[in-house]
């Protein structure tokens, strides 16, 4: 296979998983399904330079049939202007000599948990950090059944692995703090933090997003997580995360049509109608990272408006009509007033007379 593709291989991950559960979409017109489960994912620890260090990771077949399967290490590249991972199905890591596994091929029937340890042996002079993944596929692709689609079903597990060595550093930066738009119509509004890491260390972020309206020290209105997915910056590498505020009236929300698609539709729930935004407001960045053992504090500002110029057209038309109703009241009052008054003096001039 080609550097970064994957032919028909279903892969049901991405970096910014972590801690969670993997799975694998199910194989079609195959003898049996392809449906397994990981976890940890991603696979991250730290070893140190010249000690052994030994971690699990736990497999289930989700399939209906017994599954003889294989574990492999690949390299694999992320690129920072796409935010995409380019995983090399055939070429091993530097780091593969330095890996091994308690059963680099092993069976597991249908439904069974297998616990698969896997060792850390990095040599004294090796580098600060390693990133690789952790291929399960099976031993043998299923043999091709006449007019049928055959598909070649395999797991990664990202492996990330920081070497707790001399000269080791944590350095991260914020390069690009900026919502999607200066302005809104409607929430939701949607901030982008662009992370970059100048150190030898993988990091991983986290903080939050204070929006405010008013001067320092404005109560904030909301609170956002950064980094929820809680995603791992490599060394030399840049990567924007997203968050995103939604909490208005009215505001798109997203919604499941009934052929299976989503779309984004204006919602009018009522029961907000006293979270209306209109006017500008600010964004205020928070975040932190580990640098040998203590919080570092990185920050960042952005400023938006929210004018939801529908409304305020309606608002302004009924402020025109009122002023309007009451031009021509007080208009009708005054020719009623001159009317009388003309009257009266007409009457004073014939008694004169």
């Amino acid at each position: 296979m080609k550097r970064g593709k994957l032919l028909l291989w279903v892969l049901g991950i991405t970096l910014a998983t972590a801690g969670g559960w993997l799975s694998v979409a199910r194989a079609a017109d195959v003898p049996s399904d392809f449906n397994l489960q990981v976890t940890p994912s991603p696979l991250v620890t730290t070893v140190k330079p010249g000690v052994q260090t030994t971690v699990e990771l736990k497999i289930r077949n989700g399939s209906s049939g017994t599954e003889k399967l294989k574990i492999e290490p690949r390299s694999f590249t992320f690129n920072s202007e796409t935010g995409e991972v380019d995983l090399d199905d055939t070429t091993s890591p530097t780091i593969a000599s330095w890996v091994s596994f308690s059963a680099p091929q092993f069976t597991a029937a249908p439904g069974q948990w297998v616990t698969e340890r896997v060792t850390f042996n990095v040599p004294a002079d090796a580098g600060f950090s390693y990133s690789f993944a952790l291929i399960v596929n099976r031993q043998e692709d299923p043999s091709p059944v006449e007019g049928a689609r055959l598909i070649k079903g395999a797991v990664a597990v990202f492996t990330l692995i920081n070497v707790d060595r001399p000269g080791a550093t944590s350095s991260l930066e914020v390069v690009e703090f900026k919502s999607s738009k200066g302005i809104y119509e409607y929430l939701p509004a949607e901030f982008s933090v662009s992370f970059n890491n100048t150190g030898n260390t993988i990091t991983q972020p986290y903080g939050n997003i204070f929006i405010e309206r008013g001067g320092e020290g404005a109560e904030p209105l909301a609170t956002l997580p950064v980094n929820s997915a809680k995603a791992y910056i490599l060394p030399e590498t840049t990567r924007a995360i997203t968050a995103n505020w939604g909490d208005g009236f009215p505001a798109y929300k997203t919604v499941q049509n009934a052929d299976g698609t989503t779309s984004q539709k204006l919602v009018w729930d009522w029961t907000k109608v006293s979270s209306l935004r209109i006017g500008r407001y600010t964004a205020k960045l928070v975040a932190v990272y580990n640098q040998g053992g203590r919080d570092v504090p990185i920050e960042g500002t952005v400023s938006f408006w929210v004018l939801p110029w529908k409304i305020l057209g309606v608002l302004l038309l009924i402020v025109l009509l009122i002023l309007f109703a009451l031009f021509m009241l007080v208009r009708m009052i005054v020719k009623s007033i001159r009317r009388r008054h003309g009257k009266h003096s007409g009457q004073k001039s014939e008694n004169k007379d």
